[in-house]
């Protein structure tokens, strides 16, 4: 994979990695589903946080629901858990994380919710050079399993500017 493309996508799969810490302060989060289905759904966050910021591929890939769509910005979508499951250790391979965020809203009908989020994250390169910056915000769409789990079903991210190498449009 060329380095862009390795960047970019480390930027854009990156995107919730801080969300799950702390909540947005100007309102809550809202949910028109059960207590315990919002409980579910925020624990989900902190479990995607966790993976994150460990470099847990194994955690991450356990938290997405069997039939999964990664669609990072600029990169066509991401489909099964395989094909995730590269990425995510090509990043970890070359990259150390930190990043903030905050949960900015959370809803649940039935099976399906969803939970969007801000981001500021630094992917730091392993073996050595500038860091890589980025902020912007995430879209997940989950899905309660029938075993009653809440798992990834989509995962879409928006970054607030132009990747670092690339001029405004």
């Amino acid at each position: 994979m060329e380095p862009y493309a390795t960047i970019a996508i480390a930027i854009a799969v990156l995107a919730f990695a801080g969300c799950a810490g702390k909540t947005h302060t100007s309102r809550e989060p809202t949910m028109t589903g059960q207590d315990k289905d919002k409980q579910a759904i925020r624990q989900l966050a902190a479990d995607w946080r966790s993976g994150w910021l460990a470099g847990d591929t194994d955690l991450l890939l356990s938290l997405y629901a069997d039939d999964p769509v990664l669609m990072p910005q600029d990169h066509p979508a991401v489909t099964s858990k395989a094909a995730i499951r590269a990425l995510y250790e090509s990043v970890f391979k070359e990259y150390t994380i930190q990043s903030e965020g905050a949960l900015m809203e959370a809803e649940a009908s039935g099976d399906w919710g969803y939970f969007w989020s801000t981001y500021q994250l630094t992917a730091t390169p392993k073996a050595g050079g500038e860091p890589i910056s980025s902020a912007g915000k995430s879209l997940f769409i989950v899905k309660r399993q029938p075993c009653g789990a809440w798992k990834i079903a989509r995962l879409m991210d928006n970054s607030d500017g132009p990747p670092p190498d690339r001029p405004e449009r």
